[in-house]
């Protein structure tokens, strides 16, 4: 592999981290009875049907936490009692959560909640499906800006966590402004990236995509994403494209708008799990990785390719900035013309810029993320 000995040198000798794929362990740990004393995790229920970096952030916290010693579980609310938990970790904001808190609460377990979520009023516009409902959206969103205390279901949940952990300074900002969360309640734990980037080999995917140099977006394909819009700005800079992942459920039509931009040259490959060593070589094999999406906090595939020496082009919404200061290439999600521009400046850039991927390893490990996330947990439900 193509890169510095400052980065070769980043692993440090001795340092474990685990050996099977977050996955496997989510699969493994959820069979048998539960352990009393453990800790429960919770996503909604449809979570996993369409993973994403919500997901990925649960399971390799998870793994990582019983790397740790950490008695964790991925909860199986058929069979698990929430009375035998030291607490209940929710990962995302869910009216499902919310009433798993509610019974947490009232059985004495401690929540803490991982919100992972941005509220971008541009996105809102965007996104909504037409002018009303654009309307609509930003009206709801000015409401709860000039009014956080109004009465709602993020709201309550927010109010009955122990401890709520967003993944960035920005995110926690924007809770107490929407929601009047108490700023004594949030525990900043950032997302995390495995530093097996480092190790890969890009010869594997570069055979085959067949070429040697490539803009690469991995993620689902969904409007959020701006997939639509990221093919367009490759077509209009003349840049190859991969794109690694599948559809959304109900944005198969979105995913097919996308396949027929003109002029464009995409190749397009199904999605790959997170610890699929072909994808730490698609990270290993890029030359640019985009990710022009309508807001990011921030961006897992984004902090992995980064780590592996990509140039970075991303957008300015959500946390992206507190993440990637300025060793990133910004671009707007609506601008084309724009995200064009960052595209072209990246690809002349290329590969190698070791001080965003020094950064990245120095604050973002998952090891590191789980390290605080225990200490959460040890402040609100102590053992011993």
């Amino acid at each position: 592999m193509n890169r510095s000995t400052d980065l070769a040198n980043f692993l440090h000798p001795g340092h474990a981290r685990p050996t099977a794929s977050a996955m496997d362990w989510l699969r493994g740990r959820s069979l048998g009875p539960m352990e009393p004393g453990a800790v429960l995790l919770h996503a909604p229920g449809h979570a996993f049907q369409a993973p994403g970096g919500g997901e990925v952030q649960l399971a390799r916290t998870a793994r990582h936490l019983d790397a740790l010693g950490v008695r964790v579980r991925p909860m199986n609310p058929w069979t698990d009692r929430l009375e035998q938990a030291r607490l209940l970790h929710l990962f995302g904001m869910s009216r499902e959560g919310l009433e798993l808190a509610k019974v947490a609460r009232s059985r004495n377990v401690p929540v803490v909640l991982s919100p992972i979520c941005w509220f971008e009023p541009s996105a809102l516009a965007a996104l909504a499906g037409g002018r009303l409902q654009a309307a609509r959206a930003l009206a709801a969103w000015g409401i709860r800006r000039a009014f956080p205390r109004v009465p709602g279901w993020r709201r309550e949940l927010l109010q009955r966590s122990d401890a709520v952990l967003p993944n960035s300074s920005a995110e926690g900002v924007q809770l107490v402004r929407l929601f009047g969360l108490a700023p004594r309640n949030i525990r900043v734990v950032p997302n995390g990236v495995e530093p097996n980037v480092l190790d890969a080999d890009p010869g594997p995917f570069r055979a085959l995509v067949g070429q040697a140099d490539f803009v690469l977006y991995a993620g689902r394909i969904e409007p959020r994403k701006n997939v639509l819009g990221l093919v367009r700005a490759c077509a209009d800079a003349r840049l190859p494209l991969v794109v690694v992942g599948d559809p959304v459920p109900g944005h198969e039509s979105y995913a097919e708008q996308c396949r027929g931009v003109p002029r464009s040259s995409v190749t397009w490959i199904a999605r790959m799990d997170a610890d699929d060593p072909v994808l730490a070589s698609a990270f290993a094999a890029a030359r640019v990785f985009a990710l022009p999406s309508w807001f990011e906090t921030p961006g897992l595939a984004a902090l992995e390719a980064a780590l592996a020496g990509c140039a970075v082009v991303i957008t300015p919404f959500g946390c992206t900035r507190e993440y990637f200061g300025n060793r990133a290439i910004y671009a707007r999600p609506g601008n084309i013309g724009e995200i064009s521009r960052g595209l072209r400046q990246a690809w002349e850039a290329g590969r190698g810029g070791t001080e965003l991927a020094e950064v990245v390893h120095r604050r973002y490990l998952w090891a590191t993320v789980a390290r605080r996330t225990a200490e959460v947990y040890d402040e609100v439900a102590p053992t011993g």
